[in-house]
């Protein structure tokens, strides 16, 4: 079936295993800043306090300890927080809950964007109205005018800090106009937001988007603890929160009861929390200063994108088919390749594009000279990849 369709990035990650490989293509957290002896430890705990329960079926919506603690960082009400099985579900849900029955289902979609959103409205049967993201995030003022002249959207779908892929931020000024044009034409914001405690500069970025009806926030622990926990959220209007309960029951009952509990623990116990959150934005600012050296030194025509945050740089190699690029660097034959994503995996349509993202998060930042090496090498050898745009 073509509504599910696979994705570049876990296909790329098949190639990536290769030992000859330096891959810079997944956003994955650094296995080492995984706080496994932690989570042992609450593992331990939550069964020696709850025993058994803490191994039953839950309730749907979410454990009411974890709900609290989310509320607390959010609306402040517990009774909008859904957790989920990682944020992704959360969007699955949504866009199941949100579906109209009588309409088409239409869906803005920032483009460039996250890979996984156009996976799941693409599978959904979402048809997707494309909007360019640029420095300051979604084109507001384009998205208005097509409103004006007639898109009905049924839900706009962002990443609003440091986005995914160009590792842009959605501006206050934009913030609040989007707001605006949701309320006045009725159409559903999602921010998706995964990233924002990932700030490398001194303070955390607010939330821009304020606080309204029409806006629903997803939130996850997969890049901040760990993914395999698969713990996310929603915090929604509970009218909202009561079709994605019933849509979660059909699908999956509830989210795993002691992952969640563990989360609470360690999410509840701020000092801990905060000395972790910490060493990650140090160790990963070390990382993006070191690829950026790195791609700066071997690459110095490439232009990277602005961004104070994440897991990617967001670069563009004028003239370049980023695709015939991608196939010449992982068909390197002596020295070994280097793998990234190229920008066409985050466009819904086909178009090729100079663009590639490139992930600091997993890779070793030891090994970061060395891929850039790579990637210059290939330049040099592979004329035919420097195809139109």
């Amino acid at each position: 079936d073509d509504r599910f369709a696979s994705s570049a990035i876990r296909d790329l990650l098949h190639h990536a295993r290769r030992e000859d490989i330096i891959s810079l293509a997944g956003g994955l957290p650094a296995p080492e800043l995984l706080p496994a002896d932690h989570l042992g430890l609450l593992y331990t705990h939550v069964l020696d306090t709850v025993g058994s329960q803490s191994l039953q079926y839950g309730v749907t919506a979410g454990e009411p300890a974890l709900r609290g603690l989310l509320a607390l960082e959010g609306s402040g009400d517990p009774d909008r927080i859904v957790v989920t099985s990682g944020s992704q579900q959360a969007l699955d849900l949504c866009l199941a809950a949100l579906r109209p029955a009588h309409r088409a289902a239409i869906a803005v979609m920032e483009e460039p964007g996250y890979l996984g959103a156009l996976q799941v409205l693409q599978a959904r049967t979402y048809e997707l109205s494309p909007v360019p993201v640029d420095q300051d995030g979604l084109c507001v003022d384009i998205l208005e005018d097509r409103l004006r002249n007639g898109l009905a959207p049924t839900l706009c779908y962002v990443n609003p800090t440091f986005q995914n892929p160009t590792g842009a931020s959605l501006s206050r000024e934009r913030a609040h106009a989007l707001v605006d044009l949701a309320e006045r034409y009725g159409f559903i914001v999602i921010a998706d937001d995964p990233y924002r405690e990932l700030y490398f500069d001194e303070h955390r970025p607010p939330d821009q988007l304020r606080d309204s009806d029409m806006v629903i926030r997803l939130g996850s622990f997969s890049k901040t603890l760990a993914p395999g926990l698969r713990i996310g959220w929603l915090d929604a209007h509970q009218s909202v929160v009561a079709r994605v309960e019933r849509a979660k029951q059909a699908a999956d009952l509830h989210t795993s009861t002691i992952n969640q509990l563990v989360v609470a623990e360690a999410f509840g116990d701020k000092p801990w929390w905060n000395n972790h959150l910490d060493d990650l934005r140090t160790r990963y600012r070390l990382r993006r200063e070191a690829l950026s050296d790195a791609l700066t030194t071997h690459l110095p025509h490439a232009t990277l994108a602005n961004q104070a945050g994440g897991f990617f740089w967001w670069t563009r190699l004028e003239g370049m088919n980023t695709d015939t690029f991608l196939t010449t660097c992982l068909e390197m034959s002596s020295g070994g390749g280097t793998a990234f994503v190229p920008g066409s995996a985050f466009h819904s349509g086909a178009a090729p594009s100079d663009h590639l993202r490139l992930s600091y998060s997993t890779a070793d930042p030891t090994r970061f000279d060395e891929a850039a090496q790579r990637l210059a090498n290939a330049m040099e050898r592979a004329p035919a990849g420097k195809e139109g745009n």
